[in-house]
């Protein structure tokens, strides 16, 4: 497994006992992708598919990997 894959699944087991999280909305994403960086679901500040020291994505490669589970049919922002 990949470093990327390992923290995706350790931000998936973090969503399964942290309730109240919520997805950024588009917009804010697409801020976040001008300044090429984003916040993962704990609140850290990243690289746009970084992780985070915590061990967790950042809200992109979250969102990615829906759109990619979804078969590209979810929306989201999904920058270069």
């Amino acid at each position: 497994m990949s470093p990327l894959a390992a923290a995706l699944a350790a931000t998936h087991a973090w969503f399964e006992v942290n309730s109240g999280w919520a997805p950024p909305d588009v917009e804010t994403m697409a801020d976040w992708a001008v300044e090429g960086a984003c916040r993962a679901p704990d609140d850290c500040w990243v690289s746009l598919r970084g992780t985070c020291p915590h061990g967790l994505v950042s809200w992109q490669v979250v969102l990615d990997d829906l759109v990619e589970l979804d078969g590209g049919r979810s929306p989201g922002v999904r920058a270069g």
